[in-house]
Order: C-alpha cells, then structure tokens, then sequence
C-alpha cells in the first residue's frame, strides 16, 4: 500500500499536497494518511517511492527547508508538472495553477486577511486537536473542498473563453452584454463594466437578465418578457435585479420559446 505521511493536525497545504497526489498520481489513488509529530529529518531516512512524506520530514515536499517562496502543495504540483502528470487539459492546468498559487500565498502569510479569518477555508480546516482522527477527517474534508475549488476555477476559465463570444448592445438600462455559456454566471458579471446583462445556458435552455446596478430596476423587463412570452416560467426576484426562466434549481420550469437574439432586441426596446 502506498503511504502519504504528513504532520498531525495538517495545514491547507499539507491537504493539497496530499490531494495532487490522489487526484493526479496513477499509483496513489487510495494512499493509507500517515500522522507524525512535525520533523525535519524523518523523511531522510524513511523516504520510498512508496512511502512519501509532505509538508514535513525533510525530504523532497517539505517546503521548510525551501525558505518563504514555496508550500508542500507547490513542490507537489512543480513536480508533477515536469513528470507528465497533470495531463493536458488547459482548463484543468490554468486552474490548478490559481489554487496552487492561493495556497502558496496562504502559506507563506502573503494573502490577503480575509483569507485568515473565520470564515476561511483554513480557519475551519483545522481543528488543532493533535490526533490521527481528527486529522484525518480534516484530509477528508480538505480533499472534497479542494474538488469543489478547482471545479469553480474551472468554469471561470471556460467562462473568459466563452466571454470572448459576447454580444455587446445598449438600451436604456444601459451597457448590456449578452453569452450563451453554461459558465458565465453573476459573479463573472460582476467584474465586468456592464450594467445589464443577459446570460443563456444552452444546457437548460434558461434565460437570465442580470443587472448590478441598484438604480436598474427590471420590473418593466420582466412584464415585456410576460406579455410576449406568456407560457414561459417568467420569475422577477424579490431585488428586482433579475428576471429568470429556468435554471439548474429549477428543472421543471416551462423554457422560453424566444430565441437569444430576440431576447436581446427586447432587452434594447426597455
């Protein structure tokens, strides 16, 4: 059986690492988490192609020995990337870069304080009770957020490739921008300069107007969209700040008849 051996009560770096290694090393797909007391020389010694140690023992992912410019997840990471192991994919390789560099900043005390405080990933991903159990479960619970994590970074890099594709109009609600992506969502919008935007998702065929702005009230919109398309399932948020028709939360909506241009021009003629 292969063995991971890392420090008990492990940091996000010392999960990530781990994680790469499950995630993308063939022959360590159900490695047995190995706990010790923090050392810098245990892995001298016991170090094997089957028995690694990360974020600690000394060897060749314990970033201690390495100053303040890498983690055990960015040694792990470099080093698969010269072995092949990473794969080709871009999405997957461009957002697997971005974790690897948040957690190296994480790390290294170089991020942002909000990325310290209570309602981080590493504030709750570590329950500094020093034993093999609680250790483990903290793995367990790193790995799953780790996936989610990457999963979002990678529908914000297909989101900047579909993006590329956008219709740029204007109307009276003001800059609009209009995409047909499964990935481009509100908070993508959100660091755009529009001021109303249309998002289409050809996966459920749903329909979403968006606006940022709190002087864009799309009431008028959501009343246009009722009256020419009435057997749609027409729904104006409580904020006003979006009209939807179907979405992943909610399947059995009646879709929209009218076609992403048609939308667009009615949009225009607010």
């Amino acid at each position: 059986m292969k063995t991971i051996v890392t420090h008990i009560n492990p940091h996000l770096d010392d999960i990530a690492a781990i994680w790469l290694f499950v995630k993308f090393h063939p022959d360590f797909k159900e490695p047995k988490i190995e706990f010790i007391s923090a050392s810098r020389e245990a892995g001298l010694k016991g170090e094997s192609e089957d028995r690694v140690f990360v974020g600690t023992g000394g060897g060749k992912y314990d970033e201690h020995k390495e100053g303040l410019e890498t983690c055990a997840a960015s040694l792990v990471h470099d080093d698969f990337i010269e072995k092949g192991l990473i794969g080709d994919d871009e999405l997957t390789k461009k957002a697997l870069e971005k974790l690897i560099a948040w957690n190296r900043l994480v790390d290294t005390g170089k991020a942002p304080g909000s990325e310290f405080d209570e309602f981080s990933v590493q504030s709750f991903i570590r329950t500094k009770d020093s034993n093999d159990k609680t250790s483990q479960k903290s793995v367990e619970l790193g790995i799953e957020i780790l996936n989610r994590i990457l999963d979002v970074l990678k529908r914000k890099e297909q989101s900047i490739m579909d993006w590329e594709k956008r219709v740029e109009f204007q109307s009276s609600l003001g800059k609009g921008y209009a995409v047909i992506s499964s990935s481009v969502n509100r908070e993508f919008c959100r660091e755009q300069d529009g001021d109303i935007y249309l998002m289409y998702d050809p996966r459920f065929k749903s329909v979403q107007f968006f606006t940022p702005s709190f002087s864009v009230d799309l009431e008028s919109l959501y009343n246009k969209l009722k009256k020419l398309n009435a057997q749609a399932s027409w729904f104006l948020h409580q904020s006003h700040h979006m009209v939807l028709c179907g979405s992943s939360s909610a399947p059995e909506s009646k879709p929209s008849s009218l076609s992403f241009d048609q939308l667009i021009e009615i949009v225009k003629t607010i």
